[in-house]
């Protein structure tokens, strides 16, 4: 299971009947139940370096919390209309902000199967981490016409043209010069 099936899932445990709670925000202990939940799957995974567990974890239940409502987390209960509108609403606005943090991780297992290098890799994942929270939640609205019932958009994210091309300049520019910021 990957960050972002684990996110919807965990989800999942912080529901709350909507009669007791329609339209009120995510309390504070809600969004620490969801962040311990998150912490206590990613660490059961192990895709993700414990430092980035906790920062994405971190990262999404301040997302849940700012941007979502009880109403919405118990929508998800449901397999209906509402439940795919939340579930777009948890890619969108909780989830596509923090997904810098599974992207870095795996181009960096990736790249230090590939080339053993920590200076070109550790370049390599920042930046693309970087670039992946400034493009991510702009990329959404286009990954979910293209496939309404997208449920994961890590891989069609990093599968894109632009984030291909982008890869490839930064790779390019950090076998050049690795010590860059």
């Amino acid at each position: 299971m990957n960050p972002v099936k684990t996110l919807i899932c965990l989800f999942a445990i912080c529901i709350c009947p909507a009669s007791s709670y329609a339209g009120t925000a995510i309390t504070n202990d809600i969004a620490q139940k969801y962040y311990n939940n998150c912490v206590a799957g990613a660490q059961k995974q192990g895709q993700l370096t414990p430092q980035n567990q906790q920062r994405y974890c971190a990262c999404t239940a301040m997302n849940m919390q700012q941007s979502m409502t009880q109403e919405d987390l118990s929508a998800l209960s449901y397999k209906d209309e509402k439940a795919r509108l939340v579930l777009n609403k948890i890619l969108t606005n909780v989830n596509a902000p923090c997904m810098q943090y599974p992207v870095h991780d795996m181009i960096s297992k990736k790249c230090m199967t590939d080339l053993k290098n920590s200076g070109i890799c550790n370049c390599l994942s920042n930046k693309m981490g970087q670039y992946t929270a400034q493009q991510a939640q702009k990329m959404m609205p286009q990954l979910l016409a293209e496939n309404p019932n997208l449920f994961d958009p890590l891989t069609p994210i990093m599968d894109s043209q632009e984030f291909q091309q982008t890869q490839k300049s930064i790779a390019l520019s950090c076998a050049t010069n690795p010590n860059q910021q």
